[in-house]
């Protein structure tokens, strides 16, 4: 039998923390930090999927992230704050972005779709769930207008055109 994947749930306000925490107890181990400090203690190559939040008071969720990529740790993150997604998700590192509130249901389809795609170790297919997510992301914030016609969606969307032209490519070498 496999091991449990292991997620870390990081946010400043405990009561969130803890209640995410149990939302997913029992289908994966579950670690919980309460600022980025505590969360950089708690992060290791054991991890699989970080649960982070944006705004915290010691360090921020993208100096951690920074620094969980940094160290080179193998995981997915899914930011989940209350911070609405603005264009400069596109340069964060996740892989995938969402708004508090999150319902029960929406957080453990966006860690099983992760974990779905996680069977793929192949470098471009995780490239292309992060650009697919971001581009979902900005597309259902109301507060970005003309969002398709900035320089950075075009980017997202060149750059998905290119990773779903190479994975196409890659399938078909294999058949």
């Amino acid at each position: 039998m496999a091991a449990k994947p292991t997620i870390l749930v990081v946010d400043d306000e405990r009561e969130l923390a803890d209640l995410y925490a149990t939302w997913v107890d029992g289908e994966y181990v579950v670690r919980t930090a309460y600022n980025g400090s505590e969360a950089l203690t708690r992060v290791d190559d054991d991890v699989d999927i970080v649960l982070l939040d944006r705004r915290m008071p010691d360090l921020s969720g993208d100096e951690v992230l920074e620094r969980i990529r940094e160290l080179g740790l193998d995981c997915w993150v899914i930011m989940v704050t209350a911070v609405d997604p603005g264009l400069d998700i596109v340069e964060l590192d996740v892989d995938d972005y969402v708004t508090k509130p999150v319902s029960r249901s929406t957080l453990i389809r966006i860690i099983e779709n992760l974990r779905v795609q996680s069977r793929y170790t192949d470098t471009e297919r995780r490239q292309l769930a992060a650009v697919s997510n971001k581009m979902e992301s900005l597309e259902s914030d109301s507060q970005i207008d003309g969002v398709r016609e900035t320089d950075a969606y075009r980017d997202l969307e060149e750059d998905l055109k290119q990773l779903s032209d190479s994975l196409v490519d890659e399938f078909d070498e294999v058949e």
